[in-house]
């Protein structure tokens, strides 16, 4: 006896499974993309393992906006694929099921994850980002002291250093060799010194040589100041509507009404949060349609339209920067959900 109750249970549990072993390989996939880009600051010496998974923690919050959206499509895109080649979804249509009340267990699904989704970009992406970043820049400035190395060449993006001698606390090194903006400095003591977006290294008797046209300069000094920065580890968070939770964000617009970044940021929240729905009815239809073609081919074309999804979000903003249209903002929702209904009105007839 064909039961409904039991029929909406086996697919919610299905998308539920589906849903978390989507979430979890996708975020790790991208976590493991991040951390690359910054592994000289993850794997230098000095950076402990709780620091480690608390950046970690951070990422996967922050790239949450990106792999819940994609998971959800993902599950729903593999469980009625499956459906329909068991013949289920036959079934159900031969019971007298439409092609709605068998979406409505996935679209149930999909609010709830709406409702989650909305928590994060709203509130704990942007906070976990400036934290994220933050930690990030503040490992960098004490990972190049702690990483030194008696006579051992330490290298970053930034600079490379080198030193025969260093005091206990890693503060000062002593016959030092540096080599940072195409210069080369040579100097009997550093000092390392804070500053707010990296560190300073006060070089007090040697020369510098750096390349003049065709020629190489010699300059001999007393003491020499070069600044390192972390520019792309550090911002400005707390002016910045980009790292704002929604509740910060709606009274930074209050008091600032000409903010476009602001408003921009607003609109954003929510285009990301209700992109769910759209990617939602989309892997419902395709997998209605493309069955056939199995699961391999579900994923690919899941992914598709996820990278179209973004492609068209991406060039929402190019059009709300340069021109301050604001429902370019929107641009893939207005694309892709008109298109997504279609579908779905067109495969709910037959």
């Amino acid at each position: 006896m064909f039961s409904i109750k039991l029929f909406d249970r086996y697919i919610i549990i299905n998308l539920t499974k589906s849903f978390f072993v989507s979430l979890i390989i996708i975020t790790i996939v991208m976590l493991i993309g991040d951390m690359v880009k910054f592994s000289d600051v993850l794997f230098s010496t000095g950076t402990s393992l709780f620091d480690m998974l608390t950046i970690l923690a951070y990422m996967a919050l922050f790239l949450a906006i990106f792999t819940i959206p994609m998971s959800l499509m993902l599950s729903i895109n593999l469980t009625y694929t499956q459906m329909s080649k068991n013949l289920e979804i036959d079934i159900a249509k031969t019971m007298g099921l439409s092609t709605f009340r068998i979406y409505k267990s996935a679209l149930l699904f999909t609010f709830i994850v709406f409702l989650l989704l909305f928590f994060i970009v709203t509130y704990l992406s942007p906070i976990a980002n400036a934290a994220y970043r933050t930690k990030l820049y503040k490992l960098a400035k004490n990972n190049v002291q702690a990483g030194l190395t008696e006579n051992t060449f330490f290298k970053t993006k930034n600079f490379t250093i080198y030193a025969d001698a260093l005091s206990p606390n890693h503060n000062k090194a002593y016959n030092v060799f540096v080599d940072v903006e195409n210069k080369i400095i040579k100097a009997k003591r550093v000092e390392f010194i804070d500053t707010i977006d990296g560190f300073a290294l006060k070089c007090f008797y040697g020369n510098v040589f750096f390349r003049d046209k065709n020629s190489i300069n010699n300059a001999y000094f007393k003491v020499y100041t070069v600044v390192i920065k972390f520019s792309d580890l550090t911002y400005n968070f707390a002016s910045n509507p980009g790292f704002m939770p929604i509740n910060k964000l709606i009274h930074y617009i209050k008091t600032h009404p000409q903010s476009t970044d602001a408003l921009f940021e607003l609109h954003q929240m929510f285009v990301l949060s209700t992109s769910v729905f759209v990617l939602s009815l989309i892997g419902f239809v395709s997998a209605l349609s493309f069955y056939r073609s199995g699961k391999t081919f579900g994923i690919i074309f899941s992914m598709f339209s996820f990278i179209v999804f973004y492609v068209l979000e991406t060039f929402g903003k190019s059009l709300y920067s340069s021109n301050n249209i604001y429902y370019a903002i929107w641009l893939p929702n207005l694309v892709l959900f008109p298109i997504a209904i279609i579908a779905f009105a067109i495969k709910a007839r037959r």
